[in-house]
């Protein structure tokens, strides 16, 4: 099964490079997009539904409220103080998501999940 991730905005367009380039992942960073570069959340989760996109994000509260008032294409949720994404801990979040897409730990719609 194929995986489509978005990166919430909070995260640097390297790690979704990274996932593309090194693992031949469907990862897109929101700030890779003009379009996308600071929407509100609403569209963001819709966006990502349309597109079958898994929204991964450490943006759990408002998510998580987003979640469960419709319909999605599934939420993942990283915990900051768990996953940093200063540069140097940029290469251990990406493993984290390969490690979740290649063992098929990616929510799928209306599915959410922590990453571990």
């Amino acid at each position: 099964m194929t995986f489509r991730l978005l990166l919430d905005e909070m995260y640097p367009a390297a790690l979704a490079q990274d996932l593309r380039m090194d693992h031949d992942h469907d990862v897109v960073a929101v700030v890779e997009s003009e379009e996308l570069r600071g929407c509100d959340d609403p569209f963001l989760l819709r966006f990502a539904t349309e597109q079958g996109r898994c929204l991964v994000t450490e943006n759990v509260c408002d998510f998580a409220v987003l979640a469960r008032r419709g319909s999605h294409a599934g939420l993942l949720l990283v915990h900051g103080r768990r996953w940093s994404r200063r540069p140097a801990a940029v290469p251990k979040l990406g493993a984290a998501l390969h490690e979740a897409i290649k063992t098929g730990q990616v929510p799928g719609p209306d599915e959410v999940r922590w990453l571990t």
